[in-house]
Formats: structure tokens, sequence, C-alpha cells
């Protein structure tokens, strides 16, 4: 137990900007609900490096829904509305899978904004070119069908270099969904460490 004391406060300010105690709480057991706001946040960061994606944010809603904005360069304003059909994170494999129901493309009529609102996201990706996110998130089309895989980023993470007790972070929060509900998505988490590291990490934090 004094090597796992010694390595949380080798960590500890990391372990705090990433969690308060009610969040690994409810990480635990088994759900996590996370505001749209903190997510959006999270967006903003990760496509700062993108040379054609300006802005982008979602807003969750009630009905399971998944709407999402973008300001996209040489097309401007881009309104989406789909499902999260999958989100994984277990190890070294993180990914969301997202189904578009819902596409226009802002302040575009006749033949540009009906080919965007009905031809598939894959088809349009072939006529426009591949839209990169940031150079650590990788996106695959398939249809109508988005995935986006995220490992890389999460490996860049100053979480992703916390280890307690021979466990890494990152390896032992597992996500196995998402539900949009409104202004927040809920996540499906597991934490696999076990019982005194748990009770070691939200011992520390409830220091200030």
């Amino acid at each position: 137990m004094d090597v796992m004391v010694t390595e949380y406060e080798l960590y500890a300010e990391i372990i705090k900007k990433t969690w308060d105690r009610q969040s690994l709480e409810h990480i635990i057991q088994g759900k996590l609900d996370v505001p749209d706001e903190v997510i959006n946040a999270v967006l903003a960061q990760e496509i700062s490096d993108s040379d054609k994606v300006k802005s982008l944010h979602i807003t969750s809603r009630e009905n399971g829904r998944l709407d999402i904005y973008a300001d996209i360069s040489n097309y401007g304003g881009v309104n989406i509305s789909g499902t999260i059909d999958s989100c994984i994170h277990e190890g070294d494999t993180s990914y969301m899978s997202y189904t578009v129901k819902y596409k226009d493309l802002e302040d575009h009529g006749g033949m540009i904004g009906w080919m965007f609102s009905h031809l598939s996201v894959s088809m349009l990706e072939k006529l426009v070119g591949h839209i990169k996110l940031s150079n650590d998130v990788i996106t695959k089309v398939h249809g109508n069908t988005v995935r986006i895989e995220y490992q890389e980023a999460l490996k860049k993470s100053e979480a992703a270099q916390v280890s307690i007790g021979g466990y890494r972070l990152m390896d032992v929060l597992c996500i196995h969904g998402a539900v949009p509900h409104e202004g927040y998505i809920e996540f499906e988490t597991s934490f696999q460490m076990p019982d005194e590291i748990k009770k070691l990490l939200l011992h520390v934090l409830d220091e200030t």
C-alpha cells in the first residue's frame, strides 16, 4: 500500500484533473453522465489542429438522438442528427460508431443542398474528400455510419501516463456503451481495479 500511496503522490494533480470523487464513484457503479458542455470543450481542443473543421459541437436529445453542428471550411455550417450505435473503450481499442439519420447544409439550396441531404455520407466523402478531425482521431465511413477511432488521442493524454499499483488508469477504465439524454450523454462503464485501490483513489480524491 505504501508503494501505491507514493505512486498516487507522483500523479495526484493529473488524477484530480481527470476525476472528482463523484465522477469516480459513478464510473465504479457503472453509469457516468457527462454534460454536453464538457464534451464540447474536449471536441474544441481535439479539432484545434484541423485545417478543415473550424468548429464542432454536439447537442444530446431526450429521444436518444445526438445532434452535431460543424463549421467546415469551404462549405459552411453542417447540421447532422443521428444515433450512437456503439461506444467502446477497452484497453487499446477506443471508438464510437454513429449513424447519420438526417443532415443539412446551411445556406445551400438547389442541387448542392439536395445532394448533401440525400446522398449517403460515404458518397459525399468520395465527392468532396475526406474531412480530418485531428491528427490523432481516425474516421471511417460506410454508408451513413461513421466510425470514429480515438485511441491515439487517449494514449497521449495525461491520464494515460498514470499507473497505480501496476494498473494503468486508461486500461482499467472501460466504456461499454453510450446513450444521449437531454443535455448529457450517459456512459456505461466499469472500473477494473482491486477494491483496495478503488478505496485509495476515492480517499485521496477527498483531499483538497
